[in-house]
C-alpha cells in the first residue's frame, strides 16, 4: 500500500457490506491482522471508528468487498497522516452529538448508534456500535443512540 493513491474519504456513504456479496477470501488472517491494527488505530483516529465497526462485523468470513473496502481506509490514513486528536485550552463545557443509522445492516436490519463527547473543543470520549435489538423506526433507533450517549455523558 506504500504507492497507493491517497484518498480523501475514508469510506463512500452509499456502500452497504453484507455478509453475501462477493467470493469469501482465500486467506483471511491477512484481513483480521489489519483489522485488529486499524482498531489500534480508533484510539487516536475516531474519524475511522465507524467503518472499522462495520469491517470487525466481517471478520469470521471476510469477503472481497470486505477486502476492498479495508484497503480504502488504508488509503485513507496514508493520505491523513497528520490528522489526530489534539488537545487545546477551551472553556469546560461539556457537548454531546449522537446520531444513528436506521436498519443500515442489511443482514440483520439492526442500526448503528455512534456519538462524541466534548469537553470544550476537544473530543474526550466517542463509539460507534451496533445496536443489540432491531428497531421499528428511526426514531426508536435515535433514542436508542441518544440512551447510549446519555449513559457515557453520566459517566463522565
Amino acid at each position: 500500500m506504500a504507492g497507493a493513491k491517497p484518498l480523501a474519504l475514508p469510506t463512500v456513504a452509499s456502500t452497504k457490506l453484507s455478509s453475501t456479496n462477493g467470493e469469501l477470501l482465500s486467506d483471511p488472517s491477512t484481513y483480521r491482522h489489519i483489522i485488529g491494527a486499524l482498531q489500534y488505530c480508533t484510539i487516536t483516529r475516531p474519524d475511522i471508528s465507524y467503518v472499522v465497526n462495520q469491517l470487525c462485523q466481517y471478520m469470521h468470513q471476510p469477503r472481497t468487498p470486505h477486502w476492498q473496502a479495508m484497503k480504502r481506509v488504508l488509503r485513507y490514513l496514508k493520505g491523513s497522516v497528520n490528522h489526530g486528536l489534539f488537545y487545546t485550552p477551551s472553556p469546560l463545557q461539556l457537548h454531546t452529538y449522537c446520531d444513528s443509522d436506521w436498519a443500515g445492516n442489511p443482514d440483520d436490519r439492526r442500526s448503528t448508534s455512534g456519538y462524541g463527547v466534548f469537553l470544550g473543543r476537544n473530543l474526550v470520549s466517542w463509539s460507534s456500535k451496533k445496536q443489540h435489538v432491531v428497531s421499528r423506526s428511526s426514531t426508536e433507533a435515535e433514542y436508542r443512540s441518544m440512551t447510549l450517549a446519555t449513559a457515557e455523558v453520566y459517566w463522565l
